[in-house]
């Protein structure tokens, strides 16, 4: 299988003889050599289906996903079962697979009986306000000199301390709502659910294996798409974020569609003098496949205002 830098190094190879065949890295000293490779890129472009067009107008380029996600468990567990398979589309936040989970939706039925238990809040408000009316009979006979001040004291204790373990109880109770809270999200974790609105493109595992730290399965993000591009030093500081260029894809040079560059690379790479592009491709009907190679032209203007601001509203 091809490492993910494989391409991106295709790329700079590409892009370091579009220096060479520009003139403005350093050349060899055979001239025909140079001339040889300058007609060699002229007929690619011409077979690609962009004709007439100037060899430094138009670059290399990868589409790729705008994201490969590989969805994990945050437990260890058994895979119960798997709910989509590959090719098919999913939703952030859609359900993918679940572990077994039994014991967890018992830990949440009883988190939840002993949240709704009420009978120790009654029980305490019953006790203060047994509490508050001694308290009242005891201050009105020691206000006629009938009790000693002792007694007083000791029922405004009593008191007191009934209303502290009132508080103690709504606290408690307060405590087990918490902890029926946990439970539920203990209980969630044993579902796995997509960050993404993309493609199943393939299946890790199956039911009734142990997963913790291997993937389950792999999401793809094809709308919107990320285009890759090397391009030579004497481009450097004329392409900047924001910019629009029209991508040519491999499968279908036929129909170009306009991108928007999102990250350019700040400093050159000194080994091959190139620096990469990134640009976002939107791809709302999922109509340019993920993948292929392609051709990309910039400083393309978008034909109205219109276009432009529905491109970039498509790439946020």
């Amino acid at each position: 299988m091809m490492s993910p830098a494989e391409p991106l190094a295709s790329l700079r190879l590409v892009a370091e003889v579009d220096a060479c065949a520009s003139g403005r890295s350093r050349p060899p000293r055979s001239r025909p050599r140079v001339t040889a490779i300058s007609l060699l890129g002229l007929l690619a472009f011409l077979s690609g289906g962009i004709a007439g067009a100037a060899r430094d107008d138009y670059h290399e380029c990868l589409v790729e996903p705008y994201a490969v996600v590989a969805i994990g468990s945050p437990v260890r567990g058994i895979l119960a079962t798997v709910l989509v398979d590959r090719s098919d589309p999913v939703v952030s936040g859609q359900p993918l697979a679940e572990l077994e989970s039994a014991l967890e939706k018992a830990s949440v039925e009883h988190a939840a009986a002993r949240a709704a238990m009420t009978s120790e809040i009654a029980a305490r408000q019953a006790d203060l306000e047994l509490a508050r009316l001694d308290l009242a009979r005891v201050e009105q006979m020691h206000a006629q000199k009938l009790v000693p001040a002792q007694q007083r004291d000791e029922a405004r204790a009593r008191h007191r301390v009934s209303s502290a373990a009132l508080v103690q109880a709504r606290e408690n109770r307060e405590l087990l709502v918490l902890e029926l809270e946990r439970a539920r999200l203990q209980l969630d974790q044993r579902t796995l659910r997509s960050p993404v609105d993309g493609v199943v493109v393939e299946r890790q595992a199956r039911p009734g294996e142990f997963v913790y730290d291997n993937p389950v399965m792999t999401i793809a993000r094809l709308d919107p798409l990320r285009v890759e591009v090397v391009l030579p030093a004497r481009l450097f500081g004329t392409i900047r974020r924001g910019d629009v260029a029209e991508v040519f894809p491999e499968l279908d040079a036929d129909s170009p569609t306009l991108a928007m560059v999102d990250v350019v690379d700040p400093l050159l790479d000194t080994s091959s003098g190139t620096f990469g592009v990134r640009l976002v491709l939107p791809n709302a009907d999922l109509a340019v496949p993920a993948g292929q190679r392609c051709q990309i032209a910039f400083g393309v203007v978008a034909n109205d205002a219109a276009e432009a601001v529905e491109l970039a509203g498509d790439t946020d």
